[in-house]
């Protein structure tokens, strides 16, 4: 191209001189001195989308953007022009529509025989999918640059370039670690194994590696990164260099230990909860025997002492019968005695003077008196003992009243056993699961772990 501006023709003979082959090529359009269109061909009309007519004395800065012309640099630009200087640019041109288009241009000097710059000649190619698709990628590449740690390696794992994500997360400036081996970041002692030589051969024969991966810092402390290690291949389709993308995690995987230090305290602290639980639970069932052994002999005895009660009540309530008979016949008596009492007196009434009859109804009435005496007695005694056996008979029934109470509270004390049984079981049942449970975080805590 440079050649082609280079060509000394005279000012009216530029356009027709352009081979046939560039006008076809390239949207071609010429200036004068101070910018203004002179000739376009049909790729620049149809790039612009104008007639002919409408650009034809028009200064270049109608096809382009106030921000660009208003810049010092095109200014500048076309004082080099007119120097005789060359340009090679990219521009976003703006069609007849409003529509933004870049062009990729060479711009150049057309001089005439005697060396003069007489024209600018600007031979351009639509350069917009290309443009767009490049501005993309960089945005996608900026966008990683701001979030992600980078790193790059050659196949050999000497570092390349790392960009500022990664430097600040590991605590080093870029000139201490360009040149160095990646082995710099990790464990002496798994950096000379041959896990890790494994691991550069599969990166430089094209396999990525994505993973969890702990490093150490310039000061010695762990760094974890979220990353992966791509191969980066050339134009001859071999790997030329390895990029690490990275995500720092180090705070996450600190939460993450820190929770399963607490999940591992929380388990063994469980764990001997149940282990007590289930040392209590022995030592209640032990309780639980003698309590049940103990309960079958008091059931026994309370058995025996309602049945020894009721026995006992019955023989009172005999015996007060028998005494009541007693004390019936001890009245009886004493009518009876009332009764030789008037007899004698009418036996003595009659017996008048006669001594024998006298002497005998006297020695009658002396037996009278001493049966009158030995019947009071009697039936003293016998009212005594009816009151001896009302008494008895009274503590006799508040025996059996408290004797009865006592089997129904045995009867209680057996039932809230065997409640009291079927709820620790249940605990035991429900400490059987937390020790499932525990086990299942202790688990998830390995997990974690990993």
């Amino acid at each position: 191209m440079n050649s082609l501006t280079s060509i000394p023709v005279e000012p009216t003979d530029i356009f027709p001189g352009v081979p046939g082959m560039v006008d076809a090529s390239f949207s071609v359009v010429e200036f004068d001195l101070t910018g203004k269109v002179v000739r376009a061909n049909a790729n620049f009309l149809s790039l612009t989308g104008y007639d002919e007519d409408e650009v034809l004395g028009q200064h270049h800065s109608m096809f382009l953007s106030d921000d660009v012309v208003d810049a010092p640099e095109y200014g500048l630009c076309w004082v080099d022009l007119k120097a005789g200087k060359t340009k090679r640019v990219i521009l976003p041109w703006v069609t007849k529509t409003g529509q933004r288009k870049w062009v990729e241009e060479s711009i150049g000097p057309v001089k005439d025989c005697t060396g003069n710059v007489v024209r600018i000649l600007r031979l351009g190619v639509d350069v917009t999918e290309r443009h767009e698709s490049l501005a993309d990628l960089q945005g996608k590449v900026d966008a990683i640059e701001h979030s992600q740690a980078v790193i790059e390696f050659d196949t050999k794992g000497n570092i390349l370039t790392a960009n500022y994500n990664f430097l600040v997360a590991m605590g080093y400036c870029l000139s201490e670690v360009v040149g160095k081996h990646h082995s710099m970041f990790v464990d002496r002692e798994y950096a000379a194994g041959p896990e890790y030589r494994a691991f550069w051969r599969a990166l430089a024969k094209g396999k990525n590696r994505a993973c969890q991966f702990k490093r150490f810092g310039k000061d010695g402390r762990e760094v974890w990164f979220e990353a992966s290690y791509s191969p980066v291949y050339g134009a001859d389709g071999k790997v030329c260099k390895v990029v690490k993308f990275a995500t720092d995690i180090t705070d996450q995987v600190t939460s993450l230990t820190r929770l399963k230090t607490t999940l591992e305290a929380g388990c063994d602290a469980a764990d001997q909860s149940v282990g007590r639980i289930d040392q209590s639970y022995d030592d209640v069932s032990v309780a639980w025997r003698k309590a049940y052994a103990h309960l079958e002999v008091s059931t026994m005895v309370g058995a025996r002492l309602v049945s020894s009660v009721d026995e006992t009540a019955e023989r009172m309530t005999e015996m007060r019968s028998v005494a009541d008979q007693a004390f019936d016949h001890a009245i009886e008596s004493d009518c009876a005695i009332a009764a030789l009492e008037e007899a004698v007196d009418v036996l003595r009434d009659c017996a008048r003077d006669d001594a024998a009859i006298i002497k005998q109804i006297n020695i009658l009435e002396k037996c009278i008196s001493e049966n009158a005496r030995i019947s009071s007695t009697v039936r003293t005694d016998i009212d005594l003992m009816r009151s001896r056996v009302a008494v008895v008979s009274l503590a006799v029934a508040e025996q059996a009243n408290v004797t009865n109470q006592v089997s129904g509270e045995l009867c209680s004390v057996q039932t809230a056993l065997e409640s009291s049984e079927h709820a620790f079981k249940e605990m035991v049942k429900a400490s059987e699961d937390v020790s499932a449970i525990v086990g299942q975080t202790r688990e998830a805590s390995g997990i974690l772990a990993r």
